[in-house]
């Protein structure tokens, strides 16, 4: 088996620097995870939000077409239970 062949080098400057270097990323990297947590908890509502809003304006929509049927509430429900 060879050996492999090192150099001089200032070698507890650039272990200092990789473990910085990895120190940084993995602060990245735990801010990037509470990040991508906090954006699937905000579409998770802002879904919630549409399908409520998209519910209220079906109902709007079909209060308006009933007062504008020009029928009672007796009339419209009869209508219905038909």
């Amino acid at each position: 088996m060879a050996r492999r062949k090192v150099e001089e080098k200032n070698y507890p400057e650039l272990i200092q620097a990789s473990e910085e270097r990895i120190a940084d990323l993995s602060s990245e990297l735990k801010q990037e995870k509470a990040n991508l947590k906090q954006l699937k908890k905000d579409q998770v509502r802002y879904e919630a939000m549409v399908e409520k809003q998209k519910k209220q304006e079906e109902v709007q929509k079909a209060a308006e077409l009933l007062v504008a049927s020009g029928k009672s509430m007796e009339e419209i429900e009869q209508f219905l239970a038909n």
